[in-house]
């Protein structure tokens, strides 16, 4: 039997990115066993992605935001995994014994960083599939070198699919589609949101994703447009006549203060609950972050809002969705590199120079398209 190994420790939102790779591996291996490995951060987010036979977890806190001891000690657990080492797979157990030698026939590498391909050729995997580094490609089997401006959606389903990339191309590829709730979940995730005041059934909602930008990796607000900014917004919208919630974290509640529009679920759901809520909203406006790709998944219609990040990579690929951007005009953005951003030199411009009347009016426009 095959025993395949999809390992993306981080983030959440990069984990529903790489999902329509995680779909078409199951529909291509229907009778393989199909592991993902994930950082316990990212678990939430994992067990509604309906692909594989079981999940691993990793302290993906450790790993990447630690010390180097605690850094070295989480990769020799990822190492002791992929060999085998102390594995209690029951999934597996039935099928076949293992050997012990090799566990996995293949492991696909969701992540840049050289160590995971290192680590996967130390375990000697048969077949590794990762991108392409100067100093990594030597330990791939199969490397793949994305391109400047490809989305990472499609870079992730070329280099796990790189020996039939035209057809990949060709493929009409959303994240709509790709979470599924557990049964009964979705209505019990109403019903707690209705004790917050949110009736899905009471108006026309739009979501404002107004947070986020921190991980295990960094932690930064240059992702966000201004709170002022959507403050302006959600009045426009509810003259307009819709109503208006505010979705996202625990962290993005301390910066949500003296709401007086809307219903405030910040900080007050679990990201399943924020996805039930997402998925009856008629639109949802973020910045690029797990908010906006959650909705993108429950096939709402959204508007991202970037500025240190390039739309070309992250950008929402829904039908109705759209995207703005000041990059273009800027010299300074994208700043975002390799997963960190650089102090800003320029008072955040490409977030804070993005109009409020820019916003309302795409949303304007994507309305009447939609109608």
């Amino acid at each position: 039997m095959e025993r395949l190994l999809c390992v993306k420790i981080a983030s959440r939102g990069d984990l529903l990115l790489a999902a329509p790779a995680f779909r078409m591996l199951r529909e291509r291996h229907p009778n393989a066993l199909i592991e993902l490995l994930v950082g316990r951060s990212c678990k939430d987010v994992a067990q509604h992605l309906p692909y594989f036979d079981s999940i691993q977890t990793i302290d993906d806190y450790a790993l990447m935001g630690s010390g180097w001891l605690a850094r070295f000690c989480e990769a020799w657990n990822f190492y002791q995994l992929i060999k085998g080492h102390g594995y209690r797979n029951k999934l597996i157990a039935q099928h076949e014994k293992v050997s012990g030698k090799i566990l996995y026939s293949e492991v696909l590498i969701f992540h840049r960083d050289w160590r995971y391909g290192f680590l996967t050729w130390l375990a000697r995997v048969p077949i590794r599939k990762g991108f392409y580094s100067k100093k990594g490609h030597y330990f791939l089997t199969h490397p793949y070198r994305p391109k400047d401006d490809e989305h990472h959606v499609f870079q992730y389903l070329k280099m796990v699919f790189l020996e039939d990339e035209d057809r990949v191309i060709s493929s009409q590829v959303t994240l709509a589609g790709i979470w599924q709730f557990a049964p009964a979940e979705k209505e019990r995730a109403l019903m707690a949101a209705e004790t917050y005041g949110f009736k899905n059934q009471s108006g026309n909602w739009v979501a404002l994703g107004f947070g986020g930008g921190h991980n295990v990796k960094t932690r930064s607000e240059l992702k966000c447009w201004p709170v002022d900014h959507y403050h302006h917004l959600a009045e426009l919208l509810v003259k307009y006549g819709c109503s208006v919630v505010w979705v996202g974290d625990g962290e993005d509640a301390q910066i949500l203060r003296d709401l007086s529009i809307g219903i405030n679920l910040a900080g007050k759901l679990s990201v399943a609950e924020t996805a039930a809520v997402l998925s009856v909203c008629q639109r949802v406006i973020a910045n690029d972050t797990l908010i906006l790709h959650l909705a993108e998944a429950m096939g709402v219609p959204t508007i991202g809002l970037f500025g240190p990040t390039d739309p070309a990579h992250y950008r929402p690929l829904g039908m109705y969705s759209t995207h703005l951007w000041l990059g273009k005009k800027l010299s300074c953005s994208p700043c975002h590199q390799n997963g960190y951003f650089p102090p800003c030199h320029f008072q955040h411009r490409c977030m804070m120079e993005l109009s409020v009347e820019s916003v309302f009016d795409t949303f304007l426009q994507k309305v009447e398209e939609s109608k």
